[in-house]
This record gives C-alpha cells, structure tokens and sequence, in this order.
C-alpha cells in the first residue's frame, strides 16, 4: 500500500493502479477498502473515467459501512464534470443523503454537490427536495447559473409561477454580469498585450458536446429565456412571451425553437389584440416561412403546417388552407410509415444504435427526406449526451491500447478492459433505447397531427361549399410596425441568415364578418 501511494505521489498512475489492484483484488494482503478508493482515484488521473466510476460505484454500493464512502462523493462530482450524462453519475450521486453534505471535507466541493444533487431530487419528481438544493448554492459559485436555471424549471413544474420568473430573470441578469465583466476584462488585456485563456471548469478538452464555460452559461442564458416565455404563454401574456424569445440569438442553438414558439404566440395574439389580427397572422406566416428556410433543412416542423393551414382558415383563404393540409398529407404520413419501417429493421435496441449512428452521420442510405425527419428525432440534446458517453468509452479503449505491456497485462488491465468491454455494450444498447424513443415519439407526433389535419381538412371544405364567391375586395393589409433599427425590404425569393425571423408574410381576410 505504502508502494502505491508513493508511486501515485510520483504520478506514476500505471504503478499505483497495478499495486493498488492487487490489493483491492484479493491477490495480495492489505487494506482493501483503502486500496479500492485508492484504485478509482489512479484510473481517474490516468483518464479511464469510466472504469475509475466502475470502482467508485463499488463503493456507493457499499454504503456508509464502507470507510471511504463519504471521501468517494467529491471524486464522483469530479467525474460528472468529465463523463457526460449518459454514464448516470448523477445517479450515484443521488444515493447520498443531503445531511452528508455538510461534513466539512465538502467544503471546497460543497456548492457542486448541492446543485448535483438538487438536479437528482429534480429528476426523480421530488421537486422540493431539489428546489431546497438547488436553492443552496450560493451567487460566487460557477454553479450558480445552472442551479437558478433548474430552480426555475422546478417551480414551473410545481405550478409556483412567480419564484419560477424570478429565477429565470436571475440567470439572465447574471449572465449578462459575466458577460460585460469578461468584456472589461478582455479589453483590459488587450492593453496589456497578455494572451489568456478563456474561463473554463476543470476538466480535459472538449468532446464534440461539451462546451466552454462561457459557452455554456449562454446557453443557460437562452434556455431561461425560453422558460420565461413558456410561462408569459402559458398565462396568456403573449406579448410577453415574445419578447423573451426575441432575446435568443440566430446563432443559438435554440433559435429554431424560438421562432417556432413565436409563431404560436403571435397567433395566440389575434384573442387579446384583435384589432391587430391581420398585422398577428402576417407575423405567423412569416415566422412559419423562416422554419422553412433552405438553412434548416435538417430541423423539421410538421405542426408549423399545421399552424399555416388553420391560420389561412381564419382569414377564410380556404383554397390555400386547403393546399396546405395536402403538402403535409403528401409528406408525413408516408414518412410515418418510413420511420416505423426504421424500427421494424432494428427491433433489438444495439442494432438500432448502429443505425441510427449512420443516420446521424446521413450515411444510412434511406430516403433523404426520411433521414432527415430521424435526424430531427435523434438530434435530441439529451440523446446526444448518450452517444457522447459511447465516444468517451471509446476513447478509453483506443487510450488503453497505447499504455504499457506492464499495465495491460497486469491485473489492473483485465479489469479495465472488463470494464470497458461492458460499460460500451450497454451504453450501446441504451442509447439505442433512448433513439428508440425518440423515434417512436415523432411517430405518435405525426399521427396526432394527421387526425389533427383531417379535422382541418374536413372544416375547410365545410367552409369552402358555404363562401361560394369570394369578395371581389379584400381588405388591405395591415403594415408591419418597425422601429428606427429596422427597413422594409421586399422578398425576392432569396433566403439571408440576417433577415430570418422578421418575415412579414402578407395575408388579407376575405372573411365577410
């Protein structure tokens, strides 16, 4: 034992690993549980994160009868910063009890291990538990940010209105606040000459979802926003909501959401400004036009066909609600019965992970169209955190094959490949379940609409027998409302990112009342 922690005191990992192994193993005399936290500390600074969390998890197991259970926690909140979600450490964070955390060897971790947990009691339901937590961590933290954002998420979920926008408000002040303190300091540097890195938490080099610390508390900054604006929706503040959305950028990544949020609110408009209703349906129409950008071919909207039909149906522009409804009965019926042949060729959840591996690559060989409806499916941001887990354990794997002949032949090496080996079949097959999902979910989506549709359908042509002529003059159409930041430039039929969302689609009401 003494061999090892001075090796491990050396960094020499590769040695302490294989002495501490032997021990924890059986295959020589020691301190077994010392030499298991001992283990998972060496796999960690060797970079198996996930065969470090393997030997930790023995020891949550354990329970508090194991001496290092409590030590164990912090290194479990060190790999949540390395492992994406989809390893589940936040699972076996959840098995601490929140009285644990105030032992005084948190102190340096404390704050994380609040919002760790707090996201636990989140995601298990019990919501004041982890608005207790959450609630914990304190302003100077870097965790401060994400724990006002899920503070705000749990109390819209709890119906809590006013403490769910108040959180929501506090992230996007903080944000801000760190984003013109960097600025500041920036511009300071940039007087000095001094090159310097940007801020970012502990942890290794970015994988293809991780982001920087800046990057990430943007996109808190956006989310909020669209929590701010789920709620104004769902209280009937529409405007409101609009102008939470208005604050995410084109180049978010929940833009397209935003614009397809707006679309829904500013018809919803038309029941509280109905003076307005024209210059209302134009805005959504024209939002409607942006999701179908040719810049958005892989993010589909089929509802937003909806919203056109029925928005032309309450200007009594039947003919073209009617066209409507036929552009989706010409797609997405047939892509339903696509994506479920998906399924039918994949029925085990490991063969399907293959699949939709080459789906997300758009290297499946299906029809275009119908990859891309499945890549809308799977580019679910909590799917992508499952095949993030597959690359980092087989990054582990194509790491181990570079150690030494000593370590790999050693008993420490067995293990690692067991590990490895087992860990990436099942996060195969599991991020195969979760695409199975995903998938079947777009399925009942489309089913929904379609039921929707003939609905729509079957009151157009109601409508449509009882217009008979049309007014000879419709009415004119409401000009759009513009500031001093902004010009009126007529479409062409060419798409400019700078242009998407402020489309004004020009519709007039034939409606005889």
């Amino acid at each position: 034992m003494a061999q090892g922690e001075a090796a491990y005191k050396a960094e020499d990992y590769e040695a302490a690993a294989i002495q501490f192994h032997k021990i924890a193993s059986g295959e020589i005399p020691g301190d077994v549980p010392r030499a298991q936290f001992w283990l998972g500390k060496s796999l960690y600074k060797l970079g198996f994160f996930s065969a470090s969390l393997s030997v930790y998890d023995e020891i949550v197991q354990a329970g508090p009868s194991h001496p290092f259970h409590k030590l164990t926690l912090p290194w479990l909140a060190s790999l949540s910063r390395e492992l994406p979600e989809g390893a589940e450490v936040l699972q076996k964070v959840g098995t601490y009890k929140p009285t644990d955390l105030e032992s005084e060897e948190f102190d340096e971790v404390r704050d994380e291990l609040y919002y760790l947990l707090g996201r636990f009691y989140y995601q298990k339901g019990d919501l004041a538990q982890g608005i207790a937590l959450l609630d914990q961590v304190p302003e100077r933290s870097d965790y401060y940010i994400p724990s006002q954002f899920f503070l705000g998420v749990a109390y819209t979920r709890d119906w809590k209105g006013e403490p769910a926008v108040d959180a929501f408000k506090e992230v996007l002040r903080r944000s801000i606040a760190l984003r013109e303190a960097a600025a500041k300091e920036k511009k300071r540097e940039k007087k000095k000459k001094v090159k310097v890195k940007g801020g970012k938490r502990k942890g290794k080099s970015k994988t293809s979802i991780e982001l920087t610390f800046d990057e990430e508390m943007k996109q808190y900054e956006h989310l909020a926003a669209l929590g701010l604006s789920n709620i104004f929706y769902m209280v009937g503040k529409f405007d409101t909501s609009i102008k939470y959305l208005d604050k995410i950028p084109l180049d978010s990544a929940y833009f397209l959401d935003a614009i397809h949020w707006a679309a829904w609110a500013e018809f919803r408009m038309v029941e509280v400004d109905e003076a307005n209703a024209n210059r209302h349906y134009q805005r959504t129409l024209g939002y409607v036009h942006t999701l179908n950008a040719p810049f958005f071919e892989d993010y589909l909207y089929p509802d937003a066909l909806k919203l056109k039909a029925v928005t032309y149906y309450f200007n009594c522009r039947y003919d073209s609600a009617k066209r409507t409804v036929d552009e989706f009965n010409r797609r997405y019926p047939k892509t339903m019965e696509d994506l479920k042949s998906i399924l039918d060729q994949a029925p085990e959840d490991f063969a399907l992970y293959d699949l939709a591996l080459k789906i997300r690559k758009e290297e499946s060989g299906l029809d275009p169209f119908v990859e891309q409806v499945a890549l809308k499916a799977l580019q679910d941001k909590q799917l992508g955190k499952y095949f993030a887990y597959v690359e980092e354990l087989e990054r582990e794997m194509e790491m181990f094959e570079g150690m030494s002949g000593t370590f790999k032949s050693a008993g420490v090496g067995e293990r690692v490949t067991e590990d490895l080996d087992l860990a990436l079949s099942q996060a195969r097959e599991a991020t195969g379940a979760e695409a199975r999902t995903r998938i079947t979910g777009m399925i009942k989506e489309i089913k929904d609409l379609k039921i929707e549709m003939i609905k729509v359908q079957f009151e157009i042509l109601e409508k449509r027998k009882q217009q008979k002529a049309l007014e000879q003059y419709p009415a004119k159409p409401q000009k759009p409302e513009i500031d001093a930041e902004h010009e009126i430039y007529k479409y062409n039929g060419e798409y400019w990112q700078d242009e998407l969302g402020y489309y004004r689609y020009e519709v007039t009401s034939i409606c005889k009342e």
